[in-house]
């Protein structure tokens, strides 16, 4: 949920963390929204592949020059973990301390650890802005969680039915979403959908999905991998689902492979990424393949992958399947080639 203050006098900074990549796309959809309203045309967004060669003085510049077109800019910042590094953690703290009425920043992040929490930028943020913490839906409540967002798309799903969705789709949030979204478009109007119903929509799209589609990359079956895009593209699939179920998994590569390397790769970060087992061996099999600054680049492309897929970015027709299918590529353990 957003902040009131979105909607009447936004804060010049706020802190957005979340492991979750639907619940944080969302409260970013809706944030564009509430800021056009208070008079924030010019809405940009930028992904930090590396805090430490990020032009921290840029994004300064950057809100002191407004566009001809608007008065009012914001910008947003897509952070790789919880810490923006030492240059960082300085512009941070000048833009809590000189807020400029005219330019908002929303810093995106993953689940803020316990050093982030007692650092002197979260500290800025927390008094000259807001931090909003998007957690994730515990495993017991998530049929709950579903019944509701049937609710909002006009359906009612039984108790069985809610539960089996859960398991059909790991806990993935998304995956879920895009269940339901797909119930609300054939399921016949007022009548509930039953277990058998569920088996028979997810099951049959389980063929060939997104999450085959991630599977295969990170066993690095290249083959398959292509195989399963290309029936996706033949189905008629649009590349934003299939971007997020890869940005999804290099979000949580990158977040295994900074524990591996601290050596803190244990049963409690399986669980807070929502990896469940039956998926674990597929990470374990996929990390070896990659550093950090190689996940990195490829939550990069995945961004561009995603700008392409909005409009957001000039392109030629078909460039957001190109891009993806060297996204695909470079998940398998080949090399990725210039975007």
């Amino acid at each position: 949920m957003l902040p009131q203050s979105l909607n009447t006098r936004p804060a010049p900074v706020y802190l957005v963390s979340s492991d979750e990549p639907l619940l944080l796309r969302e409260w970013l959809d809706e944030a564009r929204e509430a800021l056009r309203a208070q008079g924030f045309e010019d809405i940009q967004q930028q992904v930090v592949e590396n805090v430490q060669q990020f032009d921290w003085n840029g994004l300064l510049e950057a809100g002191q020059n407004l566009s001809l077109f608007s008065s009012r800019r914001a910008q947003i910042l897509r952070l790789p973990g919880c810490r923006p590094g030492t240059a960082g953690a300085k512009v941070i703290a000048r833009l809590c301390a000189e807020p400029d009425g005219d330019s908002l920043y929303i810093l995106t992040m993953t689940r803020l650890d316990a050093q982030s929490r007692k650092s002197a930028w979260f500290k800025a943020i927390q008094k000259a802005g807001e931090v909003c913490e998007l957690k994730p839906v515990a495993a017991e409540r998530l049929p709950q969680w579903i019944q509701a967002r049937a609710a909002g798309l006009g359906l009612t799903l039984e108790p069985a039915a809610a539960a089996c969705l859960a398991e059909l789709t790991e806990g993935n949030l998304l995956a879920t979403a895009q269940e339901l979204e797909k119930l609300a478009l054939i399921a016949p109007a007022g009548v509930p959908v039953d277990e058998r119903r569920i088996h028979d929509t997810a099951g049959r799209s389980a063929r060939y999905s997104q999450f085959l589609l991630v599977d295969a990359c990170l066993a690095g079956d290249a083959r398959r991998a292509f195989r399963i895009l290309d029936s996706l593209c033949q189905e008629g699939v649009s590349t934003v689902q299939l971007q997020y179920a890869l940005t999804t998994a290099v979000t949580q590569l990158l977040r295994l492979k900074a524990a591996q390397t601290q050596g803190g790769l244990g049963p409690a970060l399986w669980s807070q990424l929502r990896i469940w087992q039956s998926k674990q061996r597929l990470y374990q099999q996929a990390l070896p393949r990659f550093s950090q600054v190689n996940l990195e680049r490829l939550l990069q492309s995945c961004a561009r992958l995603d700008r392409l897929s909005k409009g957001q970015e000039s392109a030629q027709p078909g460039d957001d399947w190109r891009l993806l299918r060297q996204i695909v590529r470079a998940l398998c353990g080949l090399r990725l080639k210039a975007a």
